[in-house]
């Protein structure tokens, strides 16, 4: 056993580990007396008076001057301390991580979605995962909306927001759970009018002059690729709503055309929404591109706690799930 290391099993002898001698170290400094120090960590004065004598016999120099006034550190006792803030620092977050990890997830986890997340996505994984955990409650908010997603999640007490789209750089921790794929849509009864086939070229066929259903604002005009061909498509605009669901459900009901994230048939195929796809051999987006990915988004914290991972690690299993369902096989 060497220097530093034989010293320190000589503090554990005496029944002082090194960890307390620097906790001491710490206390003293902050209380500027044995006495107060003591009182703070639950010691004995005399324990406390040890614990410093270990750490100076091991450092062989003087942590503190000695007064009537009180103890003042010494330039030695001021560079050390500094050192044994941030390791004491680190051993308090490995602690609490390893706690963390080992404890039960539970409490109230508060999730903001849009209402089409949250019902697609979250509401089909929502009651496996709360027979997972028993002990966690899920509250469910509209959202987020535009804005610093920072400051919405701190303001709403939210854990996490799932988010369609690319992240904002918003400094927040966020993991992919779904690499979203668009899928074009139209009710049956337009595609038999149509007489659009599965193997229909896009360009200058049945879809030219169909309306398009879309969002306010979007020009709705669509990409379609296939073996390096692209082919570019664009739609009149009749009935525009700013609601996946709307859309999905005019879509269903004859209205048009429409271009939809394949995560809104996370639960249920098209056919039970009243909807065929058309084009399932093309890769059809908006254009320009527009990102219709998932991931969920949360505080950065040194710690994140147990029942926010468990959250985030069955939100990944869903979407990895629903990618091996719908990604065709070679």
């Amino acid at each position: 056993m060497r220097g530093a290391a034989r010293r320190a099993h000589a503090a554990w002898g005496m029944g002082v580990d090194y960890v307390t001698c620097l906790r001491v170290l710490l206390a003293t400094a902050d209380a500027g007396s044995l006495s107060r120090a003591a009182a703070v960590l639950d010691l004995n004065v005399s324990s406390a008076s040890r614990a410093i004598a270990e750490l100076e016999h091991d450092l062989g120099a003087a942590l503190f001057n000695r007064s009537t006034r009180g103890l003042h550190l010494t330039e030695i006792g001021e560079r050390f301390l500094g050192r044994a803030r941030r390791i004491l620092a680190d051993l308090d977050d490995a602690r609490a991580e390893a706690a963390s990890l080992n404890a039960a997830p539970r409490g109230c986890l508060r999730v903001l979605a849009s209402p089409s997340v949250g019902r697609a996505v979250i509401a089909p994984m929502l009651p496996a995962f709360l027979r997972a955990y028993p002990d966690i409650d899920v509250e469910i908010r509209s959202g987020p909306a535009f804005g610093d997603l920072s400051h919405i999640l701190i303001e709403s007490g939210a854990d996490v927001a799932v988010l369609s789209g690319r992240p904002p750089d918003s400094g927040l921790l966020f993991r992919p759970v779904l690499t979203g794929t668009w899928w074009a849509v139209a009710a049956p009864g337009l595609v038999a009018h149509m007489g659009l086939t599965d193997d229909q070229e896009p360009a200058g066929g049945p879809l030219s002059g169909v309306a398009c259903l879309s969002r306010p604002g979007a020009a709705p005009a669509w990409r379609c690729d296939r073996a390096g061909q692209a082919q570019f498509l664009s739609f009149p605009t009749r009935v525009a709503a700013d609601s996946l669901d709307m859309l999905r459900t005019l879509a269903g009901a004859g209205a048009g055309l429409a271009l939809l994230p394949d995560w809104m048939f996370m639960d249920r195929p098209p056919a039970a929404f009243g909807l065929a796809r058309i084009l399932p051999g093309w890769r059809v987006t908006p254009d320009p591109d527009e990102s219709c990915d998932l991931s969920v988004v949360y505080p950065r914290k040194k710690v994140v706690p147990p029942k926010t991972r468990a959250f985030v690690t069955a939100l990944g299993a869903a979407g990895r799930a629903f990618d091996a369902r719908t990604t065709p096989t070679p």
